[in-house]
């Protein structure tokens, strides 16, 4: 199978296949940066099927100060915000993860055409010119400049974030803000942000990653782009490149996107795909973080030499699909793989996760303190019978288990059930019913995402997707812990938009087919779980094992 096909896990991000839709600006926004029906149309045709692993979307400014163009998309304001959950709803629909790229545009903004007297920020006084051609002065800017740079791409990225964005990509490349401080020609300080060490040109770029992480979270994704050689006399080299990549990485970059040129630089004129390719590979050789490269790739052989000889783990193409929107398409199907063709919502215990060897346990271990503490009387347990509580939420199971109980209480013993389950796990006591990896293997083949949405801890979760390597299927997890102990089918009205259409939900209780029912989508009810056939009366097919599941999905899903 060829590489371009196979998933990548990127943290909590889990792409389906290496193919990578770089950022091309549309300027199809409307009024003050806000999405428009266009833009949406737009990204609807280029993502249709779901053939893409990763989207960037275009680059959009952080504020008015740092914009490149009219058209620009805005990340500007929270007005923004709900015209970019439409657009990463569109993409998401069609089955592709998103990152927003965020950018200033330094002495190329188009802010100091507004007056002779005007000037653009930028690392030193200079002239430039706009993606259009105009002449614009720079500026060198101030210390109070500078950090309000770095907070506003805090601010850009927490929009994105709230988006619905599956990470974001800081612009570091094209001879913009963040570029000019990285290259020697354009950044002539001799403050601590000198252009005469790399440690001076890439400062500005720590600080804003930090900044960003800060806002964002330890677990979201965060990538840069990076123009990675000038291709000038006196510019950036590769040593340059390999040496700021390092630092990015250290400073908490999850992703890199290679790129190069001052001024959008198109190769040596020869017909060779991928021309940043030694570049990337040179990076990636020195990190351990994994590395997109976009550049001049135009066929499927292309994009396939440059995985094949270790360039990149991802490639991006640009203007082959700029021209054909098709070409996503063909070029994964012809290389073995598919689009996506939906998504299927698991439940976990009782539907993949034979959760008794471990409940049971737990359960009675908690029940035995109640019963030390004088809460409540001695009572042995069938396991038949613990097992109408699993699937409940925490707190309806204790209050409908023992309603008498001091919440302080039953808190207590439901704190020592999850402890010591997670315990079992770790000794390896968990088990996944048989035949589970195969099932799963068999959806994923057939281009569907998987997500786990389960009303259990998210401790209990992390353990089980590490022993497991439930990253090697499934794209997202919502544990109810992390949604306030609201019901599974609340947790599905929050997160289903981040998912492909059509969607359907499996599991082995009531609970997940009120999810099905309240959403108005299929469900099917898994039998050799903890349900019953009377139980799931309300599913749209019951499997009696695992393996069936694949074949009830094509059914309802048709």
């Amino acid at each position: 199978m060829s590489l371009l096909v196979h998933p990548l896990p990127l943290g909590k991000v889990r792409l389906h296949n290496r193919l990578v839709m770089p950022p091309m600006a549309t300027e199809k926004s409307e009024g003050q940066g806000k999405v428009s029906d266009a833009l949406c149309e737009y990204y609807d045709e280029k993502t249709k099927g779901g053939y893409f692993g990763l989207v960037v979307a275009e680059h959009s400014y952080i504020s008015k100060e740092g914009q490149a163009s009219k058209g620009q998309v805005s990340f500007s304001s929270d007005d923004d915000i709900p015209g970019l959950k439409r657009l990463v709803e569109v993409i998401h629909r069609n089955g592709c993860k998103v990152v927003a790229q965020i950018n200033h545009a330094g002495g190329k903004s188009i802010s100091a055409l507004g007056g002779e007297s005007l000037t653009a920020p930028a690392p030193s006084a200079m002239p430039y010119t706009t993606t259009r051609g105009e002449a614009v002065q720079a500026h060198a800017m101030t210390q109070q400049e500078i950090d309000q740079v770095i907070a506003d791409f805090a601010s850009a990225a927490h929009r994105a974030k709230e988006a619905g964005f599956d990470g974001v990509e800081i612009h570091s490349a094209h001879g913009y803000l963040l570029s000019q401080f990285y290259s020697p020609i354009t950044n002539k300080r001799t403050d601590d942000y000198s252009g005469a060490s790399i440690a001076g040109r890439t400062r500005l770029h720590c600080q804003v990653i930090e900044a960003v992480r800060n806002e964002v979270g330890p677990d979201y994704l965060l990538a840069l782009r990076l123009g990675a050689c000038d291709y000038e006399e006196g510019g950036a080299t590769r040593e340059d490149a390999v040496a700021a990549c390092k630092i990015f990485e250290n400073a908490g970059i999850d992703l890199l996107d290679i790129s190069g040129g001052l001024c959008g630089y198109r190769g040596d004129g020869s017909k060779t795909e991928g021309y940043f390719g030694e570049d990337s590979a040179a990076i990636r050789e020195a990190v351990a973080v994994p590395v997109i490269v976009t550049g001049g790739v135009r066929t499927l052989e292309g994009a396939e030499r440059v995985l094949e000889r270790g360039q990149a783990d991802l490639v991006g193409v640009g203007r082959a699909v700029l021209k054909d929107s098709l070409w996503a398409k063909n070029a994964i199907e012809l290389a073995g793989g598919t689009g996506v063709k939906g998504t299927v919502f698991f439940d976990f215990d009782g539907t993949l996760h034979d959760s008794m060897a471990i409940y049971g346990p737990a359960f009675r271990k908690a029940y035995a303190w109640l019963v030390s503490e004088g809460y409540m009387p001695p009572q042995e347990f069938t396991d038949e019978w613990i097992s109408r509580w699993l699937g409940w939420t925490t707190e309806d199971m204790w209050t409908t288990f023992a309603p008498n109980l001091p919440e302080a209480i039953w808190r207590q013993a439901a704190e020592i059930v999850g402890n010591e389950m997670d315990l079992l796990t770790e000794e390896g006591k968990a088990r996944l019913f048989p035949g589970v990896p195969e099932m799963l293997d068999e959806l994923c083949s057939d281009g569907y995402e998987l997500a786990f949405i389960s009303n259990c801890r998210t401790r209990y979760c992390e353990v089980h997707r590490a022993m497991f390597g439930l990253d090697t299927w499934f794209d997202a997890y919502y544990c109810a812990e992390d949604f306030g102990e609201m019901p599974k089918w609340q947790i599905y009205q929050q997160v289903a938009e981040r998912h492909a259409i059509p969607r359907v939900m499996v599991g082995d209780r009531f609970h997940d087919g009120e999810v099905a029912m309240k959403a108005g989508i299929p469900f099917i009810g898994c039998t050799y779980g903890f349900g019953d056939e009377e139980e799931l009366a309300m599913a749209s097919a019951c499997v009696l094992a695992p393996k069936d599941i694949p074949s009830a999905v094509r059914e309802v899903l048709s």
